[in-house]
């Protein structure tokens, strides 16, 4: 026999891993609250009318060129709304499925796309139990599986950690009077930049879609000394890196950042004149609607190509030929993430990344996310999120605590006006801003004890759920990776809250005089 024969099995049960502690949860949440079906369904939906908009754009333009058959008249025009009115097509994946595996995205720490997760997806037996019993025949595909995820907006999953989290406080499981609040870093999807290494990156893509514009039936945008001076930039990057280190190597490598930025120059010269003719040329485009948007698109990169192009030449002038500084709001970080930052902190290693914003509360739950552009200061990022958790929870929280970078005269009013009664803010910083009775007292110390919790928090976060790292770039798309991993996260803490009081009171039940004890 060979070892792959299938095996007779009368009954198939899931196995204790942690998926199957997972899982419960999420159909549990979505079970309590079908608020969250309807607002996914009404995601679907408005993706599925944006496809079918497009369809019908480029059918109705396939039929304003084609003449109708003599003796034939044309039907009469329908309604855009009737038009866009969804009809029997393909089964739709069901709602709840969706959900699940956006959940499931959050639990993996990666996109389906990945091999990693699409192979777990295919030979978890906890999952083919589960979609089986969900009605789900077979597990859709990495990259259907990923558009229908993609097309749910930001607002329901902040609906389903608002059902969670009223959830939590319905079964008991927190009471949400306290909250913590830190930030952490994650590193963007990018490599580390360097001056040479931007200008390369954008010279080359520059080159490469330009050179693909006759595919939309646009002229190419080249110039005959473009690839030439391509092919050189691309020999010197690697040779001003190289220098480092070497005899003469300060002198070498000051004349490759000459030669690189003479050449790039000549090739943003060369491809800002040619640029004009592909204008022209869009304008008159009489293509598909999808088609022309996708040129659009396309001519748009370009242009925005050639304009951060200009800012790293500029920069890289002022700090490398002039020894200049150039401020950090004016520097270029990468060439397909706009909304990164350098974050360094003291002896840590600096990342290219974000600096989200998590909130805790007492019994370990994420209650809050905030995500701002950049390297953005601590301060100011307080007050909203203390405003995001109370219209979250509910509940005004009876001690706020914090570290020092979040210390402010402003910050301490505006959270004493909501009615906190224990703001601990953390450090000398902190420390100036409180009264001395207050810092003394027993409700600060212990608040101050607490703050070291939310660590705890944002490691398992990094460890479990690989939030550390996003695959995702731009500002909305990194908060709703970060957001899924929340979600998840929140889900299966739920999962260990409820079995450690299952615990305790099975052990009370069992050995009432030995716990009284």
């Amino acid at each position: 026999m060979s070892p792959f024969t299938p095996v007779l099995q009368l009954f198939l049960s899931a196995p204790d891993t942690e998926r199957m502690s997972f899982l419960p949860q999420a159909h549990e949440l979505l079970s309590h609250c079908p608020a969250l079906l309807a607002s996914a369904e009404a995601d679907l939906d408005a993706h599925a009318r944006r496809k079918k908009a497009r369809r019908l754009a480029d059918a109705t333009w396939k039929a304003q060129r084609t003449a109708p058959l003599p003796g034939f008249a044309s039907e009469p025009a329908v309604p855009e709304a009737t038009r866009l009115t969804l009809a029997q097509g393909r089964p739709p994946t069901a709602t709840d499925v969706v959900l699940i595996a956006l959940l499931l995205r959050g639990f993996f720490g990666e996109g389906f796309k990945s091999a990693d997760a699409m192979t777990l997806m295919l030979e978890s037996m906890t999952l083919h139990l589960f979609f089986t019993n969900l009605g789900l025949s077979k597990i859709p595909g990495g990259s259907p599986l990923t558009e229908l995820v993609n097309a749910i907006s930001h607002n329901t999953p902040a609906l389903i950690l608002d059902a969670q989290i009223a959830l939590v406080w319905g079964l008991g499981l927190d009471d949400f009077t306290t909250m913590l609040q830190d930030r952490t870093h994650v590193e963007g999807n990018s490599a580390w930049p360097t001056d040479s290494g931007l200008v390369v990156a954008l010279v080359s893509r520059l080159v490469r879609v330009g050179a693909s514009l006759p595919r939309l039936h646009l002229p190419a945008l080249q110039a005959p000394a473009v690839q030439k001076h391509w092919l050189a930039l691309q020999v010197l990057d690697p040779e001003i890196d190289l220098s480092k280190g070497t005899r003469n190597g300060a002198d070498k490598r000051l004349q490759h950042d000459r030669d690189l930025d003479d050449r790039a120059r000549r090739v943003h010269t060369l491809l800002g004149e040619a640029l004009p003719q592909v204008h022209t040329a869009l304008d008159s485009l009489d293509v598909l609607p999808s088609r022309l948007a996708m040129a659009q698109r396309t001519v748009q990169r370009l242009r925005t190509d050639l304009d951060s192009l200009a800012q790293v030449l500029a920069n890289c002038e002022a700090r490398v030929l002039h020894d200049k500084k150039v401020l950090m709001a004016d520097k270029k970080l990468r060439i397909s993430d706009p909304d990164v930052g350098f974050i360094a902190k003291g002896q840590r290693v600096p990342v290219i990344g974000y600096k989200p914003q998590l909130a805790r509360s007492g019994n370990g739950f994420l209650t809050g996310l905030l995500l701002p552009q950049g390297n953005a200061a601590d301060s100011p990022q307080l007050l909203p999120m203390v405003q995001q958790v109370v219209q979250r929870t509910g509940v005004v929280p009876k001690e706020l605590s914090v570290d020092d970078g979040y210390a402010s005269t402003a910050n301490r009013e505006e959270l004493q006006a909501l009615g906190i009664p224990v703001i601990s803010i953390n450090g000398s910083k902190g420390r100036a801003l409180t009264a001395p009775e207050d810092w003394n007292s027993d409700e600060y110390i212990l608040a101050r004890d607490k703050r070291s919790a939310i660590e705890s928090l944002m490691f398992t976060l990094k460890q479990g759920f690989d939030f550390g790292q996003v695959a995702r770039r731009g500002l909305d798309a990194v908060y709703g990776e970060l957001l899924e991993k929340g979600l998840a996260f929140n889900l299966c803490h739920w999962a260990r809250v409820r079995r450690a009081r299952q615990t305790a009171a099975k052990r009370a039940a069992e050995h009432p005089l030995a716990l009284a004890a």
